[in-house]
């Protein structure tokens, strides 16, 4: 009888459960690893999308003339969410006192419409010059 259980070949149950449970192990690690390259990948395409519209938003800021003080909000065409908030800064007074430039505070925020919190912040000093006929008015 022991010649017969000696000569059976095959693995047991035990061996094919230990088998398994290393291979679902080393699949849900393989799995992680390739997700976690797909949230990464995400989350640079909008920091890049939101970095490149929000650097021209700040660099338009300002050039036609007017200023928008305080809050405003918006959306970008690809769907991201933007909020601007602009302060005044320091007024620059020339000989005589009269103000030759002035200065503001722009935060921009944009954020993701998908609601994870995913946000990107960006914050800029302007100086603009003021024309001499709008000395009353410096924004």
């Amino acid at each position: 009888m022991r010649a017969r259980l000696k000569s059976r070949q095959g693995f047991s149950l035990i061996e094919s459960l230990a088998a398994f449970a290393i291979l679902a192990m080393t699949l849900s690690q393989l799995l992680n690893g390739v997700s976690g390259g797909v949230r990464n990948e995400t989350r640079a395409d909008f920091l890049l999308r939101a970095a490149r519209q929000g650097a021209s938003q700040l660099d338009a800021l300002g050039a036609d003339g007017s200023v928008p003080l305080g809050e405003t909000s918006g959306r970008y065409p690809d769907g991201l969410y933007w909020f601007l908030s602009v302060a005044p800064g320091r007024t620059v007074a020339g000989p005589g006192g009269a103000p030759v430039a002035t200065s503001f505070h722009a935060r921009l925020t944009i954020k993701k419409p998908s609601g994870f919190g995913e946000t990107f912040t960006l914050t800029t000093v302007k100086m603009k010059a003021v024309d001499p006929r709008q000395a009353s008015s410096p924004l």
